[in-house]
């Protein structure tokens, strides 16, 4: 029997799809077919639908400024990650949803952060059990989520950014601010990452 695959949720609006954004999909897709070894169905998230049947869930990021997407098709694929109850991963804008899902609020970052930059962990068990210390990440975000909502804890943290990684266990839903497909031989901390939430999308 064929291994159930990963819903990849391409959350960029049709308005800034492009080479670039064509690229870091394809990109991310083939990290995380990498890591878990399973394949990847990639999906605009205006045409998600019954996801079900996925083993997990990654919500990818997006370029476009939230006041380009229409509400209610956000507040559509909010009922369907719902409904589908699989672990979920949310990356960047992808876990500013999550928390907007909840009931969050995203915000324009007072402080963009873009680079590699170190995080501060906040809780180690689980997503982040096989990390350094005081690990190195690569961040591109302009926006943040600002209010946490219910049922949500703070994995990470950063100095410009309080929510750098967040989780709703009861849910099986985490989400980092930062990127963790952007990892590389020399730097391999996002790796760990995605490996350790397929490890705990298996547990579920």
């Amino acid at each position: 029997m064929a291994p159930r695959a990963i819903i990849q949720i391409d959350s960029e609006h049709p308005s800034a799809y492009g080479l670039p954004s064509a690229r870091w999909s394809a990109r991310l897709r083939r990290r995380l077919e990498a890591v878990s070894g399973r394949p990847v169905e990639v999906v605009p998230y205006a045409e998600a639908s019954d996801l079900s049947q996925a083993h997990a869930i990654v919500i990818a990021g997006s370029a476009a400024p939230w006041a380009a997407h229409d509400p209610a098709a956000l507040d559509r694929l909010g009922d369907v990650v719902l409904a589908a109850g699989r672990p979920v991963l949310g990356i960047c804008a992808g876990m500013q949803l999550l928390g907007r899902f909840g009931g969050g609020r995203i915000e324009h970052a007072a402080e963009p952060e873009i680079g590699e930059l170190p995080i501060e962990i906040v809780e180690r068990e689980g997503l982040f059990r096989d990390l350094s210390e005081r690990p190195t990440v690569w961040h591109f975000h302009f926006d943040e989520l600002v209010d946490l909502p219910e049922g949500f804890r703070v994995l990470a943290s950063t100095g410009p950014c309080r929510h750098q990684a967040i989780a709703h266990l009861e849910r099986g839903w985490w989400g980092t601010q930062f990127h963790p497909e952007s990892y590389r031989s020399a730097n391999p901390e996002g790796e760990r990452i995605l490996s350790t939430f397929f490890e705990l999308a298996d547990e579920r």
